[in-house]
């Protein structure tokens, strides 16, 4: 816990990280052998047979894939019935952003139905799709682009499911983002994403996932190829377009953040109403 504890942002107070409170420490782990799939998968040369034994060896977890993977979404011309051809007709990246799915909408299955939770899975899942589409401009892997974007807000599932408060927080939250962290620090003592990073890292998920969960409210960088700067941008998209976990949080008007997409010959390089209805119809797909 000690190194997972160290690697929290400081507070913004300037005191030393927030002890994780006791409640977080407390959730289950996320699922297993998601995590061993998701390590294995963010190797540079991930092994096709590793990735099959894995998923061979947790049946429920495959059969839950497998489902996902026949989805309206995913569906393809033919049934997609066993982990083998999963993985070969879906492709590694395509397989991790599944596994990611699977083992995050597990963490809520035990959490009571409401609003909160939906909005905030949504807002994860509208994320995703958004960075999916940004993807190309900043020259980053699209299905890369959607695990990350799916993970981003883990720390606010965390504190769904450590909180039944939570959910109350949320809805009563005005304001800006920064107003928002602010009375989740003073009800929790720490923020969704300094709740992300912990839970990152005493889960031990990937390296990549560690910055994508705890710094995608600080301010786009504007540097070529970031994947932050993505997620960052994903995010505040999915804010714009009504994509909110937090109902009543004031986003930026989705026009202002068009300058922060890479553009071609002075003009935008992504037509928002086009992007409400892809965001719109995928959600509604799965």
């Amino acid at each position: 816990m000690t190194a997972a504890y160290d690697s929290l942002p400081a507070d913004p107070l300037g005191g030393p990280p927030p002890q994780p409170p006791e409640r977080l420490c407390k959730l289950p782990v996320f699922r297993p052998v998601a995590v061993r799939l998701l390590s294995e998968l963010a190797k540079e040369d991930p092994s096709l047979t590793r990735v099959r034994d894995l998923l061979n060896s947790a049946p429920a977890f495959s059969a839950e894939i497998l489902t996902m993977a026949n989805s309206a979404y995913y569906a393809r011309h033919t049934r997609v019935d066993t982990v083998h051809r999963a993985v070969m007709v879906l492709g590694l990246e395509r397989t991790r952003s599944l596994a990611a799915s699977v083992a995050l909408q597990g963490m809520i299955k035990g959490v009571a139905a409401n609003s909160a939770v939906q909005d905030s899975w949504q807002h994860s899942r509208a994320t995703a799709i958004i960075a999916r589409q940004l993807a190309p401009f900043f020259r980053i892997g699209p299905d890369q682009a959607y695990t990350a974007g799916l993970m981003h807000d883990i720390g606010r599932l965390g504190l769904l499911a450590a909180y039944p408060e939570y959910p109350v927080l949320l809805e009563a939250a005005t304001g800006c983002t920064k107003d928002l962290l602010r009375k989740e620090r003073t009800a929790f003592t720490v923020d969704h994403c300094q709740a992300g990073l912990w839970l990152t890292r005493i889960w031990g998920l990937p390296e990549e996932f560690w910055d994508v969960t705890s710094d995608h409210h600080q301010p786009i960088t504007g540097l070529p190829e970031n994947r932050l700067d993505l997620i960052r941008l994903s995010c505040a998209f999915a804010d714009s377009l009504g994509f909110k976990a937090a109902q009543k949080i004031e986003p930026a008007p989705a026009e202002s953040l068009l300058a922060f997409i890479p553009q071609k010959d002075g003009r935008p390089a992504v037509d928002l109403e086009q992007l409400w209805e892809h965001v719109r119809s995928e959600l509604s797909a799965v």
